[in-house]
């Protein structure tokens, strides 16, 4: 379950959370999400977890490593259960760094609108998020990060697409 943990308090039971997010990962295994209608660019699920378990001054990097990864195995399960007979039809991870609250794995089903993520290169080569967190990213994904730091942000902002060649 995805919650919001507005208290300072120590995030208690760690090994439970990171257990359900890995039954939920594997929940995705054999799933195929075809387009519901049309107009429909994407479908998406955002990571199930605390936002304390994987941001703020109580995140541990092996969580937050850890946390990544699963949305690569969500991801990596539907990109092999994929039926591309159907249609425009590709799997990434978009992780926001350190944000990681709101990262997801997404199926796109339009090319344009996923190319607009994806974008045409690493624009923070040589930096690579599957090295510093020592990531087994699927052999098919590609890796790109861009700087999206704001203003008033007080650390640095990246956002990665991990997924399928557009």
């Amino acid at each position: 379950m995805r919650r919001l943990f507005l208290s300072n308090k120590k995030v208690r039971n760690i090994p439970r959370h990171l257990r359900s997010l890995e039954h939920w990962a594997a929940s995705f295994s054999g799933e195929f999400h075809p387009r519901s209608d049309e107009q429909e660019r994407y479908t998406h699920w955002k990571i199930p977890v605390l936002n304390n378990l994987v941001q703020g001054p109580q995140a541990r990097i092996e969580v937050q490593a850890f946390c990544v990864q699963q949305l690569l195995e969500a991801a990596a399960h539907l990109s092999r259960a994929a039926d591309r007979s159907q249609g425009y039809y590709r799997i990434a991870c978009l992780v926001v760094w350190p944000w990681l609250h709101q990262s997801e794995v997404t199926v796109f089903y339009d090319r344009e609108y996923y190319l607009s993520f994806l974008g045409q290169h690493n624009s923070l080569t040589p930096i690579h998020l599957s090295e510093r967190l020592a990531l087994n990213v699927p052999e098919n994904f590609i890796e790109h990060g861009h700087d999206v730091t704001q203003d008033d942000d007080e650390v640095e902002v990246q956002w990665w697409c991990i997924g399928e060649h557009a």
